[in-house]
């Protein structure tokens, strides 16, 4: 039996077993962050069938799972980055469509012309977990760690300038400001794993989150 035959089996073996112990708590991850039960059911179809090869030299989403995480947190995780792309989309076509009917679209279109859904109330529950996690990783930065990264990030003075404020060495400055930003990081990741077991988030899956949500970091 070839590799790709192996690989194949693997799959029929195990989507069904994922299936069956992971889909209702998937649905429900995605509507408590914003998703209608509709588009949760959507979504994960989509999932699943990600996880089976295709003819085009794709891997599967099953073959990206690198075991560092529980299986359910990682399809947790890829479940919600579909959500946040589909919110996305449909904010930008809502901007996008015409409000007025001087636009040359027959009466038709008219539903196609129905606005987006809000993403304040359909995002709230991520982005708030977001944006609380994020203060509360600052609430815990010390003072002095806070005012000297408002003043490099913020107010654009050089590491050098701020030394001299502080009667320290622009490197030592650098120092704080790299501890300092580990410990938003890790205190950030925490407070979210805290709030919410399900999503595992990496720095770099925080941080685009944050870009396109717009939401700022100090």
């Amino acid at each position: 039996m070839s590799a790709e035959q192996d690989e194949a089996r693997f799959e029929i073996e195990t989507l069904p077993r994922l299936r069956r112990e992971y889909h209702t708590t998937l649905v429900n991850v995605l509507v408590a962050r914003g998703a209608t039960a509709l588009e949760a059911e959507d979504l994960l179809a989509d999932l699943w069938g990600d996880c089976v090869s295709r003819n085009d030299d794709r891997p599967s989403l099953l073959d990206k799972f690198s075991g560092k995480c529980p299986v359910q947190n990682w399809l947790a995780t890829v479940a919600t980055h579909r959500l946040v792309d589909l919110k996305r989309r449909q904010k930008h076509r809502g901007e996008l469509l015409p409000t007025g009917r001087d636009s040359g679209e027959s009466e038709t279109d008219a539903f196609e012309q129905l606005p987006a859904a809000s993403p304040n109330r359909s995002e709230g529950s991520l982005v708030d977990l977001l944006k609380n996690s994020l203060q509360s990783a600052f609430a815990k930065c010390a003072p002095e760690a806070m005012l000297m990264l408002r003043l490099v990030y913020l107010n654009t003075l050089t590491q050098r300038e701020v030394g001299r404020m502080w009667g320290w060495h622009e490197s030592k400055v650098s120092r704080c400001l790299t501890q300092a930003m580990t410990d938003i990081q890790t205190a950030t990741l925490s407070e979210i794993k805290r709030r919410d077991p399900w999503l595992d988030l990496a720095w770099e899956d925080f941080v685009e989150l944050c870009e396109s949500h717009q939401i700022g970091f100090l």
